[in-house]
């Protein structure tokens, strides 16, 4: 493995040691651990000063909040603040996420390397994402990789995501055209955003608005 010092950002400590003896296994030679996101970034910046910076970082998304206030409270933000600095930092995504926008969001803005889905197969999957990082490819596990699939075979855009995601709030469509306008995004009319619900109601099967929205956190849009 051509990984050789490691960062792992996890607050569960069971599984930080499961991941640990995993990359321990594969050939790491130091494995760095941080249950905070503020602590991870600390702990990469010394790094880089000293010259020896991580070559390797092992991220969940989600981290439960206790008495210590922190700047950085996700593994989205860990991962935005050391891409700053470190461009070409190997990064693997551990996390039990499943909204195919975050997870897109991942790899086309943050260009994360890899992502393994928490599972009984987690260990097998992290594995096969560093023998593929190895390679020069990406990896994701195969249970989002086919909701992935499943995505693209919808003709959905940015736009569509936005609307889908302020209608899953209760705006009505005045109040989503309202939205758009203030944060220049066209087609903001009422009667476009009318037709491209009614667009999108088509292409999910859905009976109303009620039903599209459900049927698209069904496939994890939302």
């Amino acid at each position: 493995m051509m990984f050789k010092k490691v960062l792992i950002a996890e607050d569960l400590g069971w599984n930080t040691r499961n991941i640990e003896e995993e990359v321990k296994r594969l050939g790491a030679q130091e494995v760095v651990i941080s249950e905070y996101c503020d602590d991870a970034y600390l702990k990469f910046l010394r790094a880089m000063n000293d010259g020896d910076p991580f070559d390797l970082l092992i991220s969940d998304l989600s981290f439960k909040e206790d008495h210590r206030t922190q700047k950085l409270k996700s593994g989205d933000e860990l991962i935005t603040a050391v891409r700053k600095y470190q461009k070409d930092l190997n990064i693997i995504v551990f996390s039990m996420e499943e909204r195919l926008q975050r997870i897109r969001f991942l790899f086309e803005d943050l260009n994360i390397n890899a992502y393994v889905f928490k599972s009984r197969q987690s260990l097998k999957h992290l594995s096969a994402a560093l023998d593929a990082i190895t390679n020069d490819k990406p990896y994701i596990s195969h249970q989002v990789a086919k909701a992935l699939e499943k995505r693209h075979s919808l003709d959905i855009e940015d736009y569509d995501f936005v609307l889908l995601k302020k209608l899953s709030i209760g705006l009505s469509n005045k109040e989503v055209s309202d939205y758009f306008k203030e944060n220049d995004i066209s087609p903001n009319g009422i009667s476009s955003i009318e037709k491209r619900i009614n667009r999108l109601r088509i292409q999910f099967k859905a009976n109303n608005a009620v039903h599209l929205i459900s049927n698209a956190k069904d496939l994890g849009l939302i």
